[in-house]
């Protein structure tokens, strides 16, 4: 049993931005601090935004100016600067959100000053990366974690390799924070989404279903830079209005105000929460349709992202358009309301106060090891052939079979370094779409 107020340090690679995340931590950080915890969140100072800072219920921010971590003195300065923080504050648990490394840093800190480790995994570009560094961080330093969050079912079974206590914490979202508004509302729909390369094959397809389902104007909320999407916008010669908003902090005013919400993740239970229809818009360029009564479940399941589920024609989305009512907005929000309010949070707290101390004594000697051969090692230090040497060496002092059995088959069939192909390259992208330049 705590006698003290139990502190929890938050690693985050970045907080420079409002977006699912980081409004999902908003909540996290809220019934957390209800349940007596103390929120620290340690970020870079290069990638750390005070006004984001400042939206989050945080007592204390801890700021860390980097060098290059692909330097390997440099990832051993940042794992002693963290080993540092831990001890000087008094930390209980470490917290991060993102399989990178980063996290790896913070981790072996947290091995070093023998804490608890909770991992929460958001998407899927935190799993997939080199092999080398999926046998580092996924498969060896995970065995550090004493808990590990997803927030679908996508990531919990598509991690094996991580083998603590698994779990599914969904989006949750205070309903109290959304206005419902059915009088007064704008004609035009509203697109949530960063204006990033790879966000734009949805908002493009989205744009291009809403001319055929007579939508004249649609605005666009969402920071970035906007020129290239214009362009491409531009290319597709649609009579859909299209208005750019910039960055929106305040979210939950804005939507009340629009027919209708297209996006995924997040932007779509924000939509349902202002009682609004909403299309399900997925990263790679598919339209999946209205959220209904039928499809909730699954959706919630893979959060509203639209994985597993067939794409739909203009025609389609037109006839659901025609017919959604009233009554549906209604029967949605109530299961919104069981599935997914924010007052679910209280149901899994339970789990952040039984984390244990888990002992990676081999996460532990590849830090001494990398420690002493550090300034040996060529840049990036992760794919030194001698740092290899090390870690597999690691693994078999170890008695480390698994990921043994894994390193020769990546070494085999993919090579240590060589990274995975991204769905959401411009090379991937020109292959999928045509007006893609």
């Amino acid at each position: 049993m705590w006698t003290t107020q139990r502190k929890i340090l938050f690693a985050n690679h970045r907080l420079d931005s409002i977006g699912g995340i980081e409004t999902r931590l908003i909540d996290e950080f809220s019934y957390l601090k209800k349940n007596d915890y103390k929120i620290y969140v340690l970020v870079p100072k290069q990638k750390f935004n005070p006004e984001i800072g400042r939206l989050l219920p945080i007592d204390k921010t801890i700021t860390l100016g980097l060098g290059d971590t692909s330097v390997a003195v440099e990832f051993i300065n940042l794992v002693n600067q963290i080993s540092f923080i831990i001890k000087d504050e008094d930390i209980h648990t470490l917290s991060i959100h993102m399989l990178d490394v980063f996290a790896c840093a913070a981790i072996m800190a947290a091995q070093i000053c023998r804490i608890p480790v909770i991992s929460t995994i958001h998407g899927i570009l935190d799993i997939y990366r080199t092999p080398v560094e999926r046998i580092l961080i996924q498969h060896l330093a995970s065995k550090s974690f004493s808990l590990s969050i997803s927030v679908s079912e996508t990531f919990k079974s598509i991690t094996p390799s991580i083998s603590c206590k698994k779990t599914v914490i969904p989006n949750l979202i205070n309903l109290n924070k959304y206005q419902h508004q059915f009088s007064d509302c704008k004609p035009a729909w509203l697109i949530i989404n960063r204006i990033s390369p790879e966000k734009f094959p949805s908002i493009l397809r989205f744009l291009e279903a809403a001319e055929q389902c007579h939508i004249n104007e649609v605005d666009i909320a969402g920071g970035g830079e906007k020129s290239k999407l214009e362009k491409l916008i531009k290319s597709l010669n649609l009579k859909v209005k299209v208005n750019f908003l910039g960055e929106v902090k305040d979210i939950a005013r804005l939507i009340p105000q629009y027919s209708g919400v297209a996006g995924m993740g997040r932007v779509a239970i924000e939509g349902l929460a202002c009682k609004k229809p909403v299309c399900i818009i997925s990263i790679d360029g598919r339209l999946i349709g209205l959220v209904t009564t039928e499809n909730f479940q699954y959706l919630k399941n893979y959060n509203f992202t639209g994985k597993g589920l067939t794409p739909i024609e203009n025609e389609r989305i037109l006839r659901q358009l025609e017919t959604h009512s009233s009554q549906d907005t209604e029967n949605i929000y109530s299961l919104l309301e069981k599935e997914l309010s924010v007052e679910n949070w209280n149901n899994y707290i339970e789990l952040y106060n039984n984390v244990t101390f888990i002992d990676n004594q081999a996460i532990e000697s590849l830090y001494h090891k990398l420690s002493y051969f550090s300034t040996t090692l060529t840049i990036p230090f992760i794919n030194d052939s001698f740092f290899q040497h090390l870690l597999y060496e690691t693994l078999i002092e170890y008695d480390l079979y698994d990921t043994q059995k894994m390193w020769k088959y990546y070494e085999i069939n993919l090579g240590m370094t060589n990274n995975y192909p991204s769905p959401y390259s411009n090379k991937s992208l020109k292959k999928r779409f045509k007006w893609w330049k």
